[in-house]
């Protein structure tokens, strides 16, 4: 079975990508400042990325992080 282009894949990604990716038709600062929102509201996802070191300052996620995220907010 081949696999669509459009289907997301769990892998190391830019925050502002993935926030993109969950609100496409939003500016890059509005749409990150949502996705941590987001994530901040969500107690076991803030705790679970807090438990993989997750910082608020970091441009990038890991798969890990990405996983945690897809898992609590669904894939974008």
């Amino acid at each position: 079975m081949k696999k669509e282009e459009n289907e997301f894949r769990v892998r190391a990604i830019g925050k502002s990508d993935l926030a993109m990716l969950y609100n496409p038709h939003m500016s890059v600062r509005e749409a990150l400042r949502l996705l941590t929102r987001w994530m901040r509201r969500n107690e076991g996802l803030w705790c679970e990325l807090q438990e993989l070191g997750y910082r608020k300052s970091c441009k990038i996620l890991t798969p890990r992080e990405v996983e945690v995220i897809t898992r609590h907010l669904g894939e974008p």
